[in-house]
């Protein structure tokens, strides 16, 4: 029975929200009907009242000429409607979702309500109190309505004026977002969640919300307002995450609303099952939102807003490993993973890498948060797509030699996080795993390095040298071998003296390279070569050394046995085609002996 009467009154709120006008209307009617009901109960009470205090008897208040009435209502009521017209239509060019927030605005509702019925009540009793006996309804309106109606139009005025602004419809529109995200937690809609129409109701206002925002952020061009936008988005999405535990599971059903939204017409049924299955139909709704707005902003050459988004994005996924809301961890790696896609398209096509620059290092932050909550299949997967994209990147990077940075970036942000699993002390074997993924991030599979002056970036050999001297630090020298021995493939491509001559300076440039940099940056002006462990360089040069001259040895050894060989077959006087053809061989494997070895 209880629970009936919580479902009706849910029902009746409900109702009451769908039809503002028509309830506000009825409000005012009541208050109007009621107030005169009383005032002439105890009309006579305040005729006495008046007559002691201002000697003003009933026959005075008879003999005033209430013909003016009307026209002052119509006076106050033409000043206000056609005040909020002019501006509520002039405001609207520019935010196009002011009219919706005004027509459900309550203070607007009841108060041109008020005038238009208060205006009518002084017609009627203007023309009907002495037959009705009811100058207790002149005095009322007169004297009460009236005066508080003429003193409340200005500040009214100044209401709509600042309800009119832009950051107000913005915090306005939030503000009513997240009513109805914490509305849905109330036991009267949650047990009206068996009702279709109830369901469908609340998602649409959910992602009308979201529409109503991407909008917004579209007509405006105010930079502080748009990063309003993008903030009320992520506190949104962030605040429903709290909130979407305690929902009825009814509300997550794949209804009409979702499949005739825009974002999901074109869905098929297993998407739709999907999205009900883990829940994420308004996040999905949201993160193509902001999806679509990082592709505008960085386009039309917005840096900071872009990085807004992706950072608001990589917020959410922290959220979302706290929350332990491990099906939303899935979208917001597809979401990033588009922006890099874009991104790469984008400075590609412009030789611009700012926005690749600030996306790097809100995925990383993701990445850290993986290291955080041991998520160690979402850190290994992340780590595959850092390479896969630094690879992408390096290819490019020969006809746009402003994105090597870029790689530099990706390798600087994989250092850290392998600075911190080492500081996490976790498993060996997946340290090792996820070293080689860095090792290979300036190393493109299938791909011709013969013409590539190997000297133009080496930003990645300083970085990953400096990773060596972390773990020289802390004495995992089997760590920083590997890398010595990645570092050492580079010989393929260089005699012996110009190799340690390049080296050299790869060692004086960690030395000089201090915390910060002298330009900054949309990063600021963190420097991402510097290493705090430079001391290390001098044990870093003996176990390159150590491993250099192993490897030459070995390379010298495979040169001689090739030669003798050589010699053997080039001093037979009579030779026979397969000799003659091994000795072509031979040779061409000796001329490139250096490089198939170094990078075998």
């Amino acid at each position: 029975m209880n629970d009936n009467i919580t479902i009706l009154f849910g029902k009746i709120i409900n109702l009451i929200n769908k039809n503002r006008s028509l309830a506000s209307l009825i409000v005012v009617f009541f208050v109007i009907i009621v107030s005169d009901s009383l005032f002439h109960q105890f009309y006579p009470q305040v005729i006495s009242l008046l007559e002691y205090l201002f000697a003003l008897g009933k026959e005075t208040h008879g003999a005033v000429d209430l013909t003016f009435a009307p026209e002052i209502w119509g006076g106050v009521l033409a000043t206000v409607l056609g005040t909020l017209i002019i501006v509520i239509a002039i405001a609207a060019e520019s935010t196009p979702k002011l009219m919706d927030l005004f027509v459900r605005d309550w203070v607007s509702l009841l108060f041109i309500w008020f005038l238009i019925l208060a205006s009518i009540h002084s017609t009627i009793i203007m023309y009907y109190f002495e037959p009705m006996e009811r100058l207790s309804s002149v005095m009322l309106n007169t004297y009460v309505y009236l005066p508080i109606s003429s003193i409340l139009s200005l500040p009214y005025i100044f209401y709509i004026l600042l309800y009119s602004k832009t950051d107000n419809v913005i915090k306005k529109l939030y503000s009513l977002n997240i009513n109805d995200i914490q509305g849905l937690k109330k036991k009267p809609i949650h047990l009206a969640m068996n009702d279709v129409k109830v369901i469908e109701h609340y998602q649409y206002q959910l992602m009308s919300t979201i529409d109503q925002f991407d909008d917004l952020l579209e007509y405006i061009s105010f930079k502080e307002a748009q990063t309003e936008i993008i903030r009320s988005v992520g506190d949104t999405v962030r605040e429903y995450m709290h909130n979407k535990i305690s929902y009825s599971p009814q509300f997550f059903s794949a209804t009409d609303t979702i499949r005739n939204n825009p974002t999901f017409r074109t869905y098929v049924e297993h998407q739709y099952k999907d999205i009900q299955d883990r829940k994420t139909f308004y996040e999905v709704k949201s993160f193509k939102m902001m999806g679509n707005a990082y592709i505008r902003k960085m386009e039309a050459g917005e840096y900071e807003l872009a990085s807004l988004i992706a950072s608001e994005i990589s917020s959410i996924g922290i959220l979302a490993l706290k929350l332990k809301q491990d099906d939303l961890i899935t979208d917001i790696n597809i979401r990033f993973n588009t922006f890099m896609r874009f991104a790469i398209k984008h400075a590609v096509r412009n030789n611009e890498p700012r926005n690749l620059y600030n996306l790097a290092f809100h995925y990383s932050t993701l990445l850290q948060g993986y290291v955080d909550y041991n998520k160690i299949d979402l850190l290994k997967q992340g780590y595959f797509y850092f390479k896969f994209y630094s690879n992408e990147i390096y290819k490019q990077a020969a006809n746009n030699p402003s994105l090597y940075f870029i790689v530099d970036v990706l390798t600087a942000e994989l250092k850290k996080i392998s600075i911190l699993i080492s500081e996490k002390e976790w498993n060996i074997e997946l340290q090792e795993h996820l070293l080689k993924e860095i090792l290979q991030l300036d190393n493109p599979p299938d791909y011709p390095k013969d013409d590539l002056d190997q000297s133009v970036n080496n930003g990645v050999r300083v970085l990953q040298i400096g990773l060596a001297l972390h773990y020289i630090k802390i004495e995992s020298l089997d760590f920083a071998e590997t890398i010595v021995s990645d570092v050492l493939d580079d010989l393929a491509f260089f005699d012996n003296q110009t190799y340690l001559n390049l080296m050299e300076g790869l060692y004086n440039r960690i030395k000089f390279s201090g915390p910060t940099f002298w330009e900054d940056t949309d990063r600021g002006n963190t420097n991402i070569y510097f290493s705090p462990d430079s001391d290390k360089i001098d044990d870093f040069k003996k176990i390159l050394s150590k491993q250099m001259k192993k490897r030459l040895e070995k390379l010298d050894r495979d040169v001689q046995f090739l030669r003798l060989e050589l010699d053997k077959l080039k001093s037979k006087k009579e030779k026979t085609t397969l000799e003659k053809e091994k000795i072509i061989d031979l040779e061409e494997k000796i001329n490139t002996r250096r490089k198939t070895f170094f990078i075998k």
